[in-house]
């Protein structure tokens, strides 16, 4: 009986040890996750990093320069970044916090908010930013200036045809160097347009064209 009563006391006192070493573990861990997450609140540590795509509605990469800039919750600029050629920005080194994101497109500031902590190391986020549209209207150079219908335009190698107000217009432009063109007179005209971050959208066009009988070798331009 005593025997019994020995053996059962030692398998209670093993088996309390087991518990609280476990306890004791789980409680390591526990405190040690806290300390990895909101003591670092306290003492933040450098080693976030902020990664950021811009892309078009089509989700294509918008390229390369765009000036991207980061600040802090307290109104302070931290760093500035360029996108490079698949439209990414990345910002190294930060602490948990608020960040705001900061850029210019088509000529408006535009800003974001955004709120990182010690979740993960890399927080990824995408900014889908709107084409261009392209409006290109066509006048006879008279007094007063009569609009030219019909008239075939291109553009990247698409093709419209001018409204009775002389207008084509050309939607879902992105940012590049382009030749509008058409035909005039018998003889193939055209202009470059380019288009960066910063221009206004829509880019209005007007060109003024000698009545065909002058051959079309003479147009006034205005931007």
């Amino acid at each position: 009986m005593r025997k019994t009563s020995r053996k059962t006391a030692i398998a209670s006192i093993t088996l309390l040890l087991i518990v609280l070493i476990i306890a004791s573990i789980f409680q390591f861990f526990l405190t040690n996750q806290a300390d990895a997450c909101f003591g670092r609140r306290r003492h933040p540590p450098l080693g976030r990093t902020i990664v950021k795509h811009f892309v078009y509605p089509d989700q294509t990469p918008i390229g390369e320069c765009l000036e991207v800039e980061l600040w802090n919750d307290g109104n302070e600029p931290l760093q500035t970044a360029h996108t490079d050629p698949s439209g990414t920005v990345v910002f190294p080194g930060l602490h948990d916090g608020t960040f705001t994101i900061e850029y210019s497109w088509q000529g408006t500031k535009r800003y974001e908010t955004v709120r990182i902590d010690c979740t993960r190391f890399v927080w990824e986020f995408t900014n889908e930013v709107p084409y261009w549209t392209v409006i290109k209207t066509f006048y006879y150079d008279t007094q007063p200036p009569l609009p030219i219908s019909h008239l075939k335009v291109t553009l990247d190698g698409r093709e419209a045809l001018t409204d009775e107000t002389g207008t084509v217009v050309f939607d879902g432009v992105k940012a590049g160097k382009y030749v509008i063109a058409w035909v005039w007179g018998g003889e193939p005209q055209s202009e470059m347009v380019e288009i960066g971050f910063q221009t206004e959208s829509p880019v209005v066009l007007t060109n003024f064209l000698e009545p065909k009988s002058g051959g079309g070798k003479k147009s006034r331009v205005e931007l």
